[in-house]
């Protein structure tokens, strides 16, 4: 009762009454509106009231007088990401010329709600005279949210006022969404997406610039479409492009194609026009291409989310026959750390059982018997300390170590080899792996003539292969290919540039869709094993784009989810997708020394340590025998094997001679055995 009350002394107190202030409220309720500007003409104390109505609402609202044609602006500005909801009193005089400068704000755009109460109160067709008076003559776009009420009877009729492009010469476009009455409140008629209902854009025409970087004589538009490669159009444009096909049938618009040849220009007026500034300036609508996006640019253009496709690039080359190559150790990645050590301890429980079994045989050394023994067997070998045993005295225990550790070391001999067979018949050719290798390689760079190479070449500092500040990209373009001796010029078209690559001396940088129709076509087996990719570019997101605050851009936003929902992005990647045939593995390829260098790395290591080993020896036995023993021996030796006797007990040698018998062999032994123990006794 209270608020009735209320809305009876507003209605007689200011311009609306309070059937329309009601409606007013109830719809910005439903467009979940908290902020709304008041625009009237109207006294103080009268704006007070309506003020404190929508307060009471949870409706925060500012006035705005239109009395002495002053527009303050700053207030429908600020937000462009939140929505924000504009009551305009039409019985204003100045309410037209407000239109015209809130549509060069682009005031006019989805996150501002317009609702304008018209000056009149009679027929319907008064209502449709008012409408197109007020905004037939406004810069309005698809995506304007102006709502019009008009009295018919008993309730108010809901017209929404919009156009497909004002400034492509569309008409304006009305249409019943709605009404209020005051016990059924606000009813709306079609409450789905607001684009479904402007589903028809009755064969507008948007501007569309594309990239091309020889733009041809004879234009036509499906030549940015073309299934094959075309020269001077890439790979991103043709996925932008086909998109942009369907949503064309669908929604029944078509394009006034303009043509640039590079992506990114300067956004001074007086520049060469290229597709940034082109929508920076306003003289296009939408970008019939995509590319990849850096921050700074977004203060020119609008991007339109999911990214298309993907951007990538690559140098091609000639794998070179010669060098030594990376370095390679990959001897201990056959078996996983747990079974080195699960070795190393089969083999410690193996030395200990074998000296426990060489104590009970009473060799002289056990511990040193029971590891070389270990050792050999696992290398595959026999070791034998040549001391004389007892043949009563046999250990079990021996033989039976010896069988676990032979067993166990031929079993992971045989995986660890076969293991390392495979990596070295299979292991990558000497190839280049980064920036760092393409600098130091004896290639000669070249590129692909295409607009954002021709922008890298000319702007030193943006790092576009790489998407963030990397000096050696920098380094890259000025030593080695600006200011360094060419045979060439950098830039190369396609066929010539894959020739170039074939003679070995060049590498040339594309997109691995261009190089794969030609390289899939003109390749041999031998050449497809021997050619080698180093990614510069890794897979940027590429994104279609517009105006800086496009009226298009909710609408193909929206359009891009739903062909992604459908599949027709992933459907355009792979239609262009472009894949280079592998190599079949039936030719042999060469390995490079870098691969094996860890083989004779360990083998010049373990000849290192018998010299060591031998050089201790010497020095071992030359502190433990006395000198003088040594040279009496050798002298007794000497004199057996001559033959001359001294006296009875001096033992004279036969000369040996293996052809005539065996038994000469075995007593030659023996003596040789008694003449050491008779000179030791002495």
């Amino acid at each position: 009762m209270v608020i009735f009350i209320f809305l009876c002394i507003l209605s007689l107190a200011s311009g609306f009454s309070s059937n329309e202030t009601q409606l007013s409220i109830d719809y910005f309720k439903y467009k979940n509106v908290k902020l709304v500007s008041y625009i009237t003409c109207d006294k103080l104390f009268n704006n007070n009231l309506l003020a404190k109505m929508y307060m009471e609402k949870k409706i925060r609202m500012s006035l705005h007088n239109l009395s002495h044609r002053k527009y303050d602006f700053e207030t429908f500005m600020v937000p462009h990401n939140t929505s924000i909801g504009l009551l305009v009193d039409g019985e204003c005089n100045h309410t037209k010329e407000l239109y015209l400068e809130a549509a060069k704000l682009k005031l006019f755009d989805s996150t501002h709600s317009w609702l304008v109460f018209p000056d009149v109160q009679g027929p319907e067709n008064d209502t449709e005279d008012f409408i197109d008076d007020m905004f037939a003559d406004v810069e309005l776009y698809v995506n304007a949210d102006i709502v019009v009420p008009s009295y018919v009877g008993d309730h108010y009729k809901l017209t929404d006022v919009y156009n497909f492009g004002r400034i492509q010469g569309n008409p304006l476009e009305k249409m019943v969404i709605g009404a209020w009455e005051q016990r059924a409140g606000l009813v709306i008629y079609n409450k789905t997406f607001k684009y479904y209902q402007r589903w028809d854009f009755h064969n507008l025409t948007l501007r569309a610039v594309s990239v091309i970087l020889e733009p041809p004589k004879d234009f036509y538009p499906e030549i940015l479409t073309e299934m094959k490669y075309t020269p001077g159009i890439v790979r991103m444009t043709k996925i932008a492009s086909l998109l942009l096909n369907i949503l064309k049938e669908q929604h029944n618009f078509r394009f006034n194609y303009t043509i640039r040849s590079r992506w990114i220009g300067s956004p001074e007026r007086n520049s060469t026009p290229m597709v940034s500034n082109a929508l920076l300036w306003g003289d296009q609508d939408i970008a019939s291409t995509s590319g990849r996006i850096f921050p700074k640019w977004l203060d020119w253009m609008d991007i339109f989310y999911p990214p298309v496709t993907h951007l990538e690039t690559k140098f091609y080359y000639m794998i070179p026959d010669k060098g030594i190559g990376d370095y390679e150790n990959r001897f201990l990645t056959p078996m996983s750390p747990a079974v080195w050590w699960c070795s190393l301890a089969t083999a410690v429980v193996c030395i200990f059982g074998l000296a426990a079994a060489a104590m009970l045989e009473r060799r002289p050394s056990p511990g040193i018997f029971a590891f070389f023994s270990v050792f050999a067997t696992t290398c595959q070998q026999d070791f034998e300390d040549g001391a004389p045993l007892d043949e009563t005295v046999s250990s079990q225990g021996r033989r039976a170590a010896l069988l676990v550790v032979g067993l166990t070391s031929m079993l992971l001999y045989n995986y660890y080899t076969s293991s390392v067979v495979s990596w070295l018949l299979n292991a990558a050719a000497p190839s280049i792996s980064d920036l760092d290798g393409l600098m130091n390689s004896d290639f000669e760079l070249i590129f692909e003539d295409i607009g954002y190479t021709r922008g890298w070449f000319d702007n030193p500092g943006l790092f576009y292969f790489s998407g963030f500040k990397n000096p050696k990209e920098d380094i890259l373009r000025d030593k080695r290919v600006l200011h360094t001796k060419r045979k060439l010029p950098p830039l190369q078209p396609v066929e010539k540039g894959i020739e170039l690559v074939r003679t070995g001396q060049f590498a040339y940088h594309t997109e691995p869709f261009t190089a794969s129709q030609l390289i899939s076509r003109t390749f041999k087996e031998q050449e497809l094993c021997e050619l080698g990719g180093l990614p510069i570019m890794l897979p940027a997101n590429a994104y279609m784009y517009g105006q800086r605050r496009s009226p298009y851009k909710k609408f193909f936003v929206w359009s891009l989810m739903r062909l992604l929902e459908r599949g027709h992005i992933r459907a355009a990647e792979a239609r262009f997708s472009g894949t280079i045939p592998p190599c079949s593995g039936r030719m042999p390829r060469s390995l490079a020394l870098g691969q094996a260098a860890p083989a004779f790395v360990l083998l010049a290591a373990f000849t290192v340590l018998s010299v060591i080993i031998a050089m201790i020896e010497r020095i071992w036995f030359s502190f433990q025998m006395d000198l003088p023993i040594l040279q009496e021996l050798l002298k007794a030796i000497k004199d057996a094997v001559s033959g001359s006797r001294q006296n009875d007990s001096e033992v004279a040698l036969p000369v040996f001679d293996p052809a005539k018998s065996d038994l000469g062999a075995e007593s030659w032994c023996n003596n040789i055995e008694t003449l050491i123990q008779r000179v030791c006794m002495e």
